[in-house]
């Protein structure tokens, strides 16, 4: 009996643990306003199994998933040259923003040495930095089970050294 029981507890943990986060990673955005406000909020990029599906969370919207997502991309629109817009972070324009996660640091900023750049607004990640080209620019994020494999940029354009 002792050992049916223990059997039973083990076979439940087992299946508990597939209702763990696959991942999760809990980093910080920090958010320049047009208008000269500054805010930082908590970010979040998980992935849950759940009931036979996948919880997929980003920032603080969620959807269920039937299977986990390859990647995960962020829409950043330049407008006008003067302005940036990402939906998945705010419903107002951006004149900047840093985005660190897991062990990753994304910046976009304005530098007014960058001449050659659209409106002057410069992408930097790692050691690259990035200008805007004709249409809106992609973060990617490449998933793995255990969270981001890697992160490409897309739609933007590494400067001439």
């Amino acid at each position: 009996m002792r050992a049916l029981v223990l059997v039973l507890v083990l076979v439940l943990l087992l299946l508990s643990f597939n209702s763990y986060a696959t991942f999760h990673h809990e980093g910080k955005v920090t958010l320049h306003f047009v208008t000269g406000e500054q805010r930082t909020d908590k970010f979040v990029l998980a992935l849950t199994r759940e009931a036979g599906s996948y919880i997929f969370q980003v920032g603080n919207q969620s959807a269920r998933l039937s299977s986990p997502p390859q990647k995960y991309a962020l829409s950043v629109v330049l407008q006008q040259d003067r302005e940036v817009w990402i939906s998945d972070f705010a419903k107002q324009p951006l004149q900047a923003f840093t985005l660190e996660i897991a062990e990753h640091k994304i910046e976009l900023k304005r530098d007014p040495q960058a001449t050659s750049a659209r409106g002057g607004f410069v992408l930097q990640y790692g050691n690259e930095e990035y200008f805007f080209g004709r249409g809106p620019a992609q973060i990617n994020f490449n998933l793995k089970q255990s969270g981001i494999a890697d992160i490409e940029i897309r739609g933007m354009f590494k400067p001439r050294r």
